[in-house]
């Protein structure tokens, strides 16, 4: 397949919408094909919701696939490894876990999965797994390692702009080293009005997950918004990348950001 396709690796159902969102449907008003490979079904997550003898992971792919049906993803995948749950929990030593694999071996299966996609940029997780689950720690190492095996010349650390956070009126001005990444690694994002209602309208497929309370019009909305309406991202190169072809108008430079503060 010729048509130039990003690859985004998340770790759970809900990632799609919460990280990338707004350059999913960026990305495909651009022409961009868009694929979303989930490492687990979120399988060790909690809900409030009653499932009516449904599992928890069965609800999470319907909510997913109907959030990337709303983002105009053009194919989703998922691998066959257990949700690790947070770090120190009985689910971590699981060694069907997907923070236990090999990201050598994930990689290889990215690769099998996608050998007739033209992958221009892999979209993963910063080395801090964005907050430090174990789940999303994996999917920085295996986007990685998986630039190698589908010759991609791009990989894409989405994460969050620590300083900025840390500056918000209901933070402690606090700077945890463990958590996102430091305003002075970043090199792109991504971010607009329109897109922020269209990953909002994503998001809200995922009822297991999102409070019964939260609506467009609410506090919490503007809340997340402020935090999470601007998507960051470290863009490194691979494979002898010089320019970043078509990835140019997608991602805007560090440079161009206004800081709403």
């Amino acid at each position: 397949m010729n048509q130039p396709s990003l690859l985004f690796v998340h770790a759970h159902p809900d990632d799609e919408s919460i990280l990338t969102g707004s350059v999913l449907a960026k990305a495909a008003d651009l022409g961009l094909r868009t694929i979303v490979a989930y490492g687990t079904r979120g399988d060790a997550g909690q809900t409030n919701l009653d499932l009516g003898g449904e599992s928890l992971g069965d609800r999470r792919i319907r909510e997913a696939e109907a959030a990337c049906a709303d983002l105009d993803v053009a194919r989703v995948e998922w691998l066959a490894y257990d949700d690790s749950g947070m770090d120190g929990t009985e689910t971590t030593s699981n060694p069907a876990a997907f923070s236990n694999a090999d990201p050598a071996a994930v990689a290889s299966e990215l690769a099998a999965l996608f050998a007739d996609e033209n992958i221009i940029a892999i979209i993963g997780y910063d080395n801090n797994g964005t907050y430090g689950h174990p789940d999303h720690k994996q999917v920085h190492h295996v986007s990685h390692a998986a630039a190698s095996t589908l010759g991609s010349p791009w990989v894409l650390d989405v994460t969050y702009n620590r300083e900025y956070l840390a500056k918000l009126p209901d933070a402690d001005g606090t700077l945890d080293p463990h958590f996102a990444a430091a305003e002075a690694d970043l090199t792109h994002f991504v971010e607009g009005d329109e897109l922020f209602e269209r990953k909002m309208k994503a998001l809200m497929n995922h009822t297991s997950q999102v409070p019964d309370d939260v609506s467009s019009e609410d506090p919490p909305v503007e809340r997340f918004k402020a935090r999470f309406g601007t998507e960051w991202f470290i863009a490194t190169p691979y494979n002898g990348a010089t320019e970043l072809g078509a990835l140019a108008d997608l991602l805007q430079p560090k440079a161009d950001w206004v800081s709403p503060l």
